[in-house]
């Protein structure tokens, strides 16, 4: 037997020695390296892969601004909706039950049905969640691979009675004062880096990242009443049923401002969804009788014709040019205001000879007609106004003209027009928007005037007699219980579009000191309404009664509804 020898020689012990220090300073050397490799030459790398693991960065979506009527009644806001995802090659088999409990949950706002079925990759589950439904889910904890988007989605409170007005927006489409304001609404997105607390969940802004807050959009405030607007959609709905006729319009304005109070055109809609034409500001029509005021007070203004003279329309008709232009019956001898009070086309005629076919274009354009009005409304029409000179003038224009054929006008342009006798004189741009917001004060818009086609005495005058067209005239079907109204009927044959005659009537309350001028349309009624007495003057005579019942004040005059139904919200 014999004892282990467990001694090691000095020489090899020196040699393990050596080869255990050789390989700590390699092994040093190498997490050095690793060191310069991280902190130096790929310290931007993984600084960023880091912080991606820390971090997450979270598109903000700026709030649209909002619009309201000119009593702060909401037309147009916004509401937070969510739409859940889902990303299958994260989901393991078994977590398809927890999958299908979700969709469940989601209710009515799925897209899918359970039990879900697998796909290769993203699926869209839910869209349009209201954000107080969908925190819910968040917070109880999404299964694996579910991801929620959260966005704004636009929303009209009054629907289709201020479509036509206030318009919508999506995304990929715009319409309306939606689209005309879009700069100013739609605000600039910002982006937040999010760090993830110690409980996992993001919730700290991280600091020292390129962080942009959102800004959000202006809100604005339209010039437009919502109670008006209401009355003006129901009573022109009303209309388009009782008469069968093709298309309805009514503009109401403060003519002592320019500012549109309401703008209605029926119907609202298209076939495929979209809007329909708004006739207020985007179609055209004949006039008819309406514009006849323009060439009386032109006379008037030049000092032409005098109150007692006397016009002998006892034929019936007269000839201009080898054309016969007839009166509905006839009407025997006139004095001057008899033939607004009659609508004698006749007579009317008479009047135009006495201004040179310049003269009377000129008083056209002074009132606003063959101009865009310049209101806040995409693609305004400007209508048809021709000139002496041109190729659509003939002997017979200046006659047509005066009588209102051979010009075409929109609504908007009408009930302009009537605003410069109702006050006073003064001829406004008009006004969809009243105030934007500016921090937290509202900042009001001032109404801009665009020219003064007649002196105060002539209007005057025109509006005397446009208060006996409604009390003795062809207008006594637009009065109102109660008040002195002040207008003009006006039948149009129609030389475009689907159909034969037009009705008119274009009114202003109170007479002697109005506060508002209503223009209405009605377009293609059943022909025993075809005359503008029998449909549009009804109709002006609801409007006004409705009006006043929600506003006992306009009844008082001068443009009260701008001194004092806006002061409240402007405060």
């Amino acid at each position: 037997m014999f004892a282990w020898n467990s001694e090691i020689s000095p020489e090899r012990r020196s040699a393990r020695l050596k080869m255990i220090m050789v390989s700590t300073i390699i092994g040093f050397l190498i997490v050095i390296g690793k060191l310069i490799n991280i902190q130096i030459v790929h310290h931007q790398y993984y600084s960023d892969a880091a912080r991606n693991q820390h971090t997450t960065l979270i598109d903000v979506e700026a709030r649209r601004g909002r619009i309201l009527d000119r009593n702060g009644y909401l037309l147009a806001g916004n509401r937070a909706v969510a739409t859940f995802q889902i990303y299958w090659p994260e989901v393991l088999s078994e977590g398809t039950v927890q999958i299908d409990s979700l969709i469940r949950e989601l209710g009515e706002y799925s897209l899918v049905e359970f039990p879900a079925e697998r796909r290769p990759g993203n699926q869209i589950l839910a869209i349009d969640v209201p954000y107080q439904d969908a925190i819910i889910l968040m917070n109880s904890g999404l299964p694996a691979g579910v991801s929620v988007n959260v966005n704004q989605e636009r929303t009209y409170p009054m629907g289709d009675m201020a479509a036509g007005i206030v318009g919508r927006f999506t995304p990929e489409n715009s319409e309306g004062i939606e689209e005309w304001f879009n700069s100013d609404l739609q605000g600039i997105d910002g982006r937040l880096f999010i760090e993830k607390s110690a409980t996992g969940r993001y919730n700290l802004t991280d600091p020292d990242a390129d962080n942009t807050p959102a800004v959000d959009g202006q809100d604005i405030m339209l010039t437009i009443d919502a109670r008006f607007q209401c009355i003006i959609m129901e009573e022109l709905e009303r209309a388009t049923e009782r008469f069968n006729c093709e298309w309805a319009a009514a503009v109401l304005i403060d003519p002592t401002s320019g500012e549109i109070l309401a703008a209605g055109s029926v119907p609202v809609r298209a076939e495929n969804g979209s809007l329909a034409m708004n006739h207020c500001f985007q179609g055209y029509h004949e006039p008819g009788s309406t514009f006849k005021i323009v060439t009386y007070a032109a006379c008037i203004e030049e000092g032409l014709i005098d109150k007692d003279d006397i016009f002998n329309c006892s034929d019936g008709f007269i000839d201009v040019a080898g054309h016969s232009i007839s009166d509905a019956h006839e009407m025997g001898i006139l004095i001057r205001d008899e033939i607004i009070i009659k609508s004698s086309n006749v007579g009317i005629v008479m009047l135009s000879r006495f201004l040179p076919d310049t003269t009377l274009c000129q008083y056209c354009s002074r009132f606003g007609f063959g101009l865009q009005t310049m209101v806040e409304y995409p693609d305004e029409s400007r209508g048809i106004l021709p000139y002496p000179g041109s190729s659509a003038w003939s002997g017979v224009s200046s006659a047509q003209i005066a009588i209102g054929q051979e010009v075409t006008v929109t609504p908007i342009q009408l009930v302009l027009a009537y605003s410069v006798i109702a006050n006073g004189g003064i001829l406004y741009y008009p006004r969809l928007l009243e105030a934007r917001l500016d921090g937290d004060r509202w900042v009001r818009e001032e109404s801009i005037v665009r020219s003064h086609p007649l002196s105060s005495e002539t209007a005057e005058t025109v509006r005397h007699t446009l208060r006996a067209v409604v009390e003795e005239g062809t207008g006594a079907s637009a009065a109102v219980n109660g008040i002195a109204v002040a207008g003009k009927t006006g039948t149009a044959e129609r030389l475009s579009g689907s159909s034969e005659y037009l009705s008119a009537f274009v009114g202003m309350v109170p007479a002697d000191n109005p506060s508002f001028v209503l223009a209405v349309i009605i377009d293609g009624p059943d022909y025993e309404y075809r005359w503008g007495s029998a449909s549009a003057a009804p109709v002006f005579s609801e409007m006004t009664s409705r009006i006043l019942a929600v506003e006992p004040e306009l009844a008082l005059g001068g443009g009260v509804l701008n001194r004092n139904l806006i002061a409240g919200v402007m405060e």
